[in-house]
């Protein structure tokens, strides 16, 4: 669908014979060009020095959290055997309390890996929006420094950038107001 939507604007905005014609309230220029432009989004949270420190950083606290992850998953696998060795020759209520244990700590590591899990992606989502609001403002410069109207993003988060002469919004308002 997204694609869809971007092959129909382009084909729109570089057809001459478009929506507008006749039309030189519309904002947009009919002799000149639209120019448009892709930045591929994933490219520069990899390539970029913002993106490379924070993939560095993420890295880092993803495997200081798996040590600690399976140093735990060890403690309880090492319990579990244990267990399972002594579980004949135990009496009941000391059975039953280790089990109690056992279980105990196999949900402690569960609840610590969903909960790991959650913090990746609450800085994974964090950095993204924080990025993305650099990138922004930085493909917004880079548009009007160069002279093009539309910025699309090759994957998502789809329209980047539009220049203000092809924002006709205020003309549909006052048709709509009068």
């Amino acid at each position: 669908m997204n694609k869809f939507f971007i092959i129909l604007l382009v084909l729109f905005l570089s057809s001459p014979n478009s929506f507008s014609e006749g039309h030189e309230e519309s904002g947009i220029a009919h002799s000149e060009s639209v120019k448009i432009a892709v930045v591929d989004f994933q490219r520069v949270l990899m390539e970029s020095s913002l993106g490379k420190d924070y993939i560095k950083g993420a890295k880092k606290n993803i495997e200081k959290k798996q040590a600690l992850l399976a140093k735990l998953e060890d403690q309880v696998r090492a319990m579990r055997d244990k267990f399972n060795e002594q579980k004949l020759v135990l009496d009941e209520k000391v059975r039953d309390q280790k089990a109690e244990e056992l279980s105990y700590k196999m949900k402690e590591l569960q609840r610590k890996s969903e909960d790991f899990q959650a913090e990746v992606k609450i800085a994974d989502g964090k950095f993204q929006r924080d990025i993305l609001s650099v990138l922004m403002k930085e493909v917004k410069s880079v548009a009007e420094q160069l002279g093009y109207d539309i910025v699309i993003s090759k994957a998502s988060p789809g329209l980047m950038y539009v220049s203000e002469s092809m924002d006709i919004t205020s003309k549909v308002l006052d048709r709509m107001n009068r």
